[in-house]
């Protein structure tokens, strides 16, 4: 019998140390949480990339490519404002992002001509994906990770969307629902 009431005395101690314990983390996790609440606290560095390493008010770099159509786009090309994405298949935040941008490039003011849409990689479901945007946009693909739209337009973080003034970045974004709509294109 002494052996069984020591054995229970053991255990209702490691309980009660237990408990002490996970009351003092949550205590610390309240703590953490009102002090992230307050504005300027959050730490530096944290968060998502930027969609886009390329700051608005910068061009965009070199870059000469073609359209799954065949039509050439390049740097020096790009006039006006132009809606930019940039998607990968299997990706699945591209394509929860897929709908909003859809409608949103359906509704860009220079029409399909008016928005770019960049596949990347060559995995299953761009054929699929390209077949998407075509009607909305003009299509262009890359199989490398680092190629030269990449390159050009920095890429940082999948999807990424932008809206350019000739070539230059006016903004980016990582969420579509951010993109402005017809009326109110950043200046």
């Amino acid at each position: 019998m002494t052996v069984s009431t020591a054995a229970i005395m053991v255990v209702g101690v490691l309980c009660l140390v237990d408990i002490a314990l996970t009351l003092a983390v949550i205590r610390r996790l309240n703590e953490q949480g009102r002090l992230l609440a307050e504005p300027g606290r959050a730490p530096a560095g944290r968060g998502y990339p930027p969609p886009l390493e390329i700051a608005p008010g910068e061009r965009v770099g070199d870059f000469a490519v073609a359209t799954v159509d065949g039509e050439p786009v390049s740097r020096a090309g790009l006039r006006d404002t132009t809606l930019l994405a940039f998607m990968a298949p299997g990706c699945q935040s591209c394509e929860h992002s897929l709908p909003e941008f859809l409608a949103r490039a359906g509704a860009a003011p220079g029409g399909r001509d008016g928005v770019l849409a960049v596949v990347l990689g060559k995995g299953p479901g761009r054929d699929e994906l390209c077949a998407k945007l075509a009607p909305v946009a003009r299509v262009l693909t890359e199989d490398e990770e680092g190629g030269p739209l990449v390159q050009a337009f920095g890429v940082g973080a999948l999807p990424a969307f932008a809206v350019l003034a000739g070539d230059v970045v006016v903004a980016s974004y990582a969420l579509p629902e951010q993109l402005p709509v017809a009326d109110d294109t950043p200046a």
